[in-house]
């Protein structure tokens, strides 16, 4: 499953960012979620962002596809800003991956129904899907590989092969953005090794730019090319792979 980059964003030079944050600053009634926050997000990015819990970091991500709105600053994704109007046309360019939920065993949704849903934002909701559509749920479960699984009641699976099926969804409609928040939450070591590998792999084959949120530092430092740590505001960002990163997370997680 090849990204089709639209030539809106084939246009788009290499310095020029995906997503951008300037000065931006959310708040819930009177809590500041996020303050002064600037921060650039490149094509093809891995990008990895980390911080404390409560930091802001879901937050972040909610401003990307718009469900949250500064009140200060601009949030702009492929060069348009999210304030105006724009939102549903970025939103069908966008994968998201919430944070992994318990799914009970007797919720009737199948495989193949769960990842479909990752089609409504073009479709449309209680919309038949076409052969087309179909054609992309199988290739979305053949890169996760779980083609074999299509049928299967989603809460039969494995809490890993549950997190496949969503990954999945979160590319089954070709996003150019794939957002990503704690996708190893709640798994144990061997299947978070696997999801990581699924997620360098798709990065690699399909040329998405992803923004994932994660406590693990060992897949930051490993995979991405780029990381931001947050605590309300942008304590640091750059390359993982340097050493002030580790003198970063050093004072921000064990200080």
């Amino acid at each position: 499953m090849a990204i089709k980059t639209t030539p809106e964003i084939a246009e788009m030079v290499e310095n020029k960012p995906i997503i951008c944050f300037k000065d931006v600053a959310i708040a819930f009634q009177t809590n500041v979620a996020l303050f002064d926050v600037n921060l650039d997000i490149f094509q093809n990015d891995l990008f990895g962002i980390c911080g404390p819990n409560g930091s802001g970091k879901s937050t972040l991500l909610k401003a990307i596809v718009g469900s949250v709105e500064p009140f200060r600053g601009h949030v702009k994704v492929f060069r348009k800003d999210i304030s105006k109007g724009n939102i549903r046309h970025i939103k069908s360019k966008i994968g998201y991956l919430p944070q992994k939920e318990n799914i009970d065993r007797n919720f009737p949704a199948l495989v193949r129904d769960v990842v479909g849903m990752g089609l409504f934002s073009q479709v449309g909701f209680f919309k038949k899907l076409s052969k087309e559509d179909n054609d992309k749920i199988h290739q979305a479960l053949e890169i996760v590989e779980m083609e074999n699984l299509d049928m299967r009641p989603i809460g039969h699976l494995s809490g890993g092969q549950q997190q496949k099926a969503m990954i999945a969804r979160g590319i089954v409609n070709n996003p150019e953005i794939l957002l990503m928040d704690e996708p190893f939450s709640a798994l144990d070591f061997k299947v978070e090794q696997s999801i990581m590998h699924l997620i360098k792999k798709i990065h690699d084959e399909t040329n998405v730019t992803i923004v994932m949120i994660t406590h693990s530092i060992n897949f930051i430092k490993q995979y991405c090319n780029r990381a931001a740590c947050l605590d309300r505001r942008i304590i640091w960002s750059g390359n993982p792979k340097e050493h002030d990163f580790d003198d970063v997370i050093k004072r921000v997680f064990f200080h």
